[in-house]
């Protein structure tokens, strides 16, 4: 009877002994717990915690399978999150394998949508990932700086060599375009044109250093040319400030020689004044309100006078683009051989460190096209 006694009360102290060892483990895997490199969570009552923690520092996420913390990218709803070293979710900037990502407020990855931070626009691919370079998007040429992703929007920028204008609205420029008052012309590709341009109808100058469309007197390779307000380069018999002066049928004007004219003999001076008297006034344009006009174009101070020029393209970034009509309304050809187009970019990587799949890499596309989201593209 006594080894009865014995046997029972050792039995139950050994379930006394279990039972408080059962309430110690309970109690010391609440909360944070580290195995290695992983961490899970458990809850007050000791099971393991999956989903979502909110904490005062921030947002974690615990593997629905295994209950795990999350590192790195995270499909949630079909929303992506991308999750710190530490576990907590990123907001805002993201640079994953040297490329940037952007988050909102609430954890989700910015995709196929414009950005707007301040007062700079940027486009977020379809991956998720900045884009950076030549973008065709809306039917329309838009470019993004190199170093920092922003879009040009409103200025002039010389990319690769040549200059190009980017409207209010962040799209590339073709066409005439008046810019602070003078005209400049912009090819299929963008680029600014310098150098003669002919409509097939009329030949104007566009300034070598700065593009400007040239108006009045312009002294081109030794020679002086004329222009009117709408930039057509003048033949025959011009009027200027009451001084009669004659260029040829290639423009140029005559100086330091005397030509029969349709049977009459003309003197004409070495700044290329006409001295003879009797000139003809038929056909004879009227240059007096093209000398001397400021802001329309790039005009030289005439024969015998020092020209003036202005700085290129880029001087200021504050010009407003006026449309594509040409300075005379025309939009002929210029006849001007056509150059390439922007070159598109690659799309981008569609892995992360350890394989797993990044945003937009299970649709396969690159996500270029301009879709509804976030913020509409820059608007004038």
């Amino acid at each position: 009877m006594r080894n009865k006694r014995i046997t029972a009360l050792a039995l139950a102290g050994m379930m006394g002994v279990m039972t408080l060892a059962s309430g110690i483990t309970a109690y010391a895997a609440t909360g944070w717990q580290q195995n290695g490199d992983s961490y899970t969570y458990y809850d007050a009552d000791g099971s393991l915690h999956k989903g979502w923690i909110s904490t005062s520092d921030g947002y974690y996420y615990m593997d629905l399978s295994t209950g795990v913390m999350t590192k790195g990218w995270k499909q949630i709803n079909d929303k992506w999150y991308y999750f710190k070293n530490d576990g907590k979710m990123s907001v805002g900037w993201v640079n994953d394998n040297n490329k940037w990502y952007y988050t909102l407020s609430d954890g989700t990855l910015v995709q196929n949508q414009w950005l707007k931070i301040n007062n700079d626009y940027f486009y977020m691919r379809g991956d998720g990932s900045m884009a950076y370079g030549w973008r065709n998007m809306d039917n329309s040429w838009f470019y993004f700086d190199k170093e920092n992703g922003t879009c040009y929007v409103n200025c002039w920028k010389e990319i690769d060599g040549s200059w190009y204008h980017f409207g209010a609205d962040g799209k590339m420029m073709t066409g005439w375009q008046q810019v602070d008052g003078s005209y400049y012309y912009l090819h299929t590709d963008g680029k600014m044109l310098t150098g003669w341009l002919s409509d097939n109808v009329n030949k104007y100058y566009m300034d070598a250093s700065n593009g400007k469309m040239s108006i009045g007197w312009k002294q081109i390779d030794n020679a002086w040319y004329y222009f009117n307000n709408s930039g057509h380069m003048q033949t025959g018999w011009i009027q200027v400030n009451g001084s009669y002066y004659y260029l040829e049928t290639d423009g140029k004007m005559v100086a330091g020689t005397t030509r029969t004219i349709n049977g009459v003999n003309y003197e004409f001076a070495s700044n290329g004044v006409c001295n003879t008297n009797g000139v003809s006034t038929n056909n004879t344009y009227n240059g007096s309100s093209a000398t001397g006009s400021t802001g329309s174009g790039d005009s030289s101070g005439g024969p015998g006078s020092t020209g003036g020029s202005s700085g290129g393209p880029g001087g200021t970034n504050s010009g407003t683009t006026q449309g594509a009509a040409s300075p005379t309304g025309n939009t002929g050809n210029t006849g001007a051989t056509l150059g390439t187009s922007p070159t598109s970019s690659t799309a981008g990587s569609s892995t992360t460190p350890g394989g797993s799949t990044t945003p937009g890499g299970s649709s396969g596309s690159s996500g270029d096209d301009l879709q509804a989201g976030l913020t509409v593209g820059p608007k004038p």
